[in-house]
């Protein structure tokens, strides 16, 4: 699976993330779990390592409101796996009692997700290219 597909998803380790994770690797891609919850995301990837190869998957600490956070996501998942094809911007929160929080998780974070992917993906900055995917769920409306 050395020349696979690699994603990067964020909020990976549970919910919607996870089942994208999961769909992925069964789909044959390498991935990486980007979580701010760092133990959780730990711990589904070696779940998923056990099914699907210790090689495959990565867990890394990301706090998607932090742009220093992202470039040492895809710096970390590089080293790893010598690419990235893909981007998912899935971390999403709603907190009603801190609006601003809500906002930099769920408006913020995908801006400097993407900013992120162009920087490491983008053709113009000698990448390979690949597709960034941004969700969200009801919880954020």
């Amino acid at each position: 699976m050395s020349d696979s597909f690699v994603a990067i998803v964020t909020g990976g380790a549970q919910g919607i993330g996870a089942a994208i994770c999961k769909e992925l690797l069964k789909k044959g891609y390498r991935i990486c779990v980007a979580d701010i919850q760092e133990s959780k995301a730990e711990e589904f990837a070696k779940e998923q390592q056990r099914i699907y190869c210790e090689e495959n998957v990565k867990a890394v600490r990301c706090d998607v409101t932090k742009e220093s956070d992202y470039a040492k996501l895809f710096e970390q998942t590089l080293e790893h796996f010598k690419r990235v094809d893909v981007l998912v911007n899935n971390a999403g929160i709603l907190l009603e009692s801190d609006p601003r929080k809500t906002v930099e998780v769920n408006l913020v974070g995908p801006l400097f997700g993407c900013h992120a992917a162009l920087k490491y993906m983008g053709k113009s900055n000698g990448g390979n290219g690949g597709v960034v995917i941004n969700t969200a769920s009801v919880a954020g409306y």
